[in-house]
């Protein structure tokens, strides 16, 4: 399994959710868990997923969710699951 934490901050609005997930459907990305918070009219959002099928380079997945980002007005990040796991053996 090839996990990624994808996070989203931004001003809270209608089709968010849904522009990311068009995404992740699209491109055979698995949502494997999520967490929401809003705060007044805040979002922010920690997805754990699954690239296992994903078929282009983690540089596009990141460009890619920029634009998504850009397009719904909110900032999405990835990071490799292996970063969080390498800052907790420190």
């Amino acid at each position: 399994m090839n996990r990624t934490v994808i996070t989203l901050v931004g001003k809270d609005h209608t089709g968010i959710i849904a522009a990311v997930c068009n995404y992740f459907a699209e491109n055979d990305i698995n949502i494997l868990d999520i967490s929401q918070t809003t705060v007044q009219e805040f979002i922010n959002m920690m997805m754990i997923v699954d690239l296992s099928k994903y078929r282009k380079s983690f540089k596009e997945l990141s460009e890619d969710l920029d634009k998504v980002g850009e397009k719904v007005g909110v900032s999405i990040k990835a990071q490799h699951e292996d970063i969080f796991d390498m800052m907790h053996r420190i």
